[in-house]
């Protein structure tokens, strides 16, 4: 079962809230289930352009997978740095769910795969041109 939902969690849209440094990190959260159709369709597809893509080279993706959706997320599903992430924001069972970060500053939260071009991929782009225009 797959939730369509936005929740932009910090600083409007043109900003984002962020204090930019030169250090900043972009990260995408992958959350999805080795038993959901959806999760397994977006991985084979679109997963699959995005690994190939100029965007992945300038963030960083960590990817969480639980066997199946059935199962409640749990703090232990993330690595010890990203804990602060199912802690901070109510982590949902749907799958797949992307977060988009800076630093440890929450821009995006949204489940879906159909998200995918119409939502992430456009704020990937617009963030990593936002970091690159404070390199210079």
């Amino acid at each position: 079962m797959v939730f369509s939902g936005c929740s932009a969690l910090s600083g409007p849209f043109t900003g984002y809230g962020i204090a930019w440094h030169k250090d900043s990190k972009i990260t995408l959260v992958y959350l999805g289930a080795r038993d959901c159709h959806f999760c397994n369709q977006w991985e084979e597809n679109e997963l699959q352009k995005f690994l190939l893509s100029k965007e992945i080279k300038q963030i960083e993706f960590l990817k969480i997978e639980r066997n199946t959706f059935r199962r409640n997320l749990q703090p232990d599903d993330f690595p010890d740095d990203f804990k602060w992430l199912y802690e901070s924001v109510k982590m949902d069972n749907s799958t797949p769910t992307f977060a988009v970060l800076v630093d440890k500053t929450i821009v995006l939260k949204i489940a879906g795969s159909d998200n995918w071009d119409k939502k992430i991929i456009p704020l990937l782009t617009n963030l990593i041109e936002k970091k690159s225009a404070k390199r210079d």
